[in-house]
């Protein structure tokens, strides 16, 4: 079905109003992009104030590890964590999928970022 011009810039519009419904209403987004053994979850709050936090297994980096990066390793497949500012980065195990992963990340996430 052909939505014309008309069409395309009411799609346009829309994600403008609702970005900024949004971001007035404080409202925590999560966006999700997968790749064969990473995903990045791009997140609407700050994650880290440092610059990058890499925590390439359970114990590294134990000083300066949160809880949300020790319950991301707990998450089975997860093998490696990494924070930025609006962004955290997970390597996963080859045997796994993104399907079986990613709810119970994003649950980790979101009760982090929410509290």
């Amino acid at each position: 079905m052909p939505v014309g011009r008309f069409g395309i810039w009411l799609t346009q519009v829309g994600r403008v109003l609702q970005t900024r419904y949004a971001n007035w209403n404080s409202e925590f987004r999560l966006k999700r992009v997968v790749y064969e053994n990473t995903g990045y979850f791009n997140v609407s709050s700050e994650v880290t104030t440092d610059y990058c936090l890499s925590f390439y297994g359970r114990n590294a980096q134990e000083r300066k590890q949160t809880s949300m990066v020790r319950e991301l390793f707990d998450v089975q497949g997860v093998k490696s964590v990494e924070l930025q500012r609006y962004r955290v980065k997970i390597d996963k195990a080859t045997v796994f999928s993104w399907e079986e992963l990613s709810p119970a990340i994003e649950q980790v996430i979101l009760r982090h970022q929410t509290a």
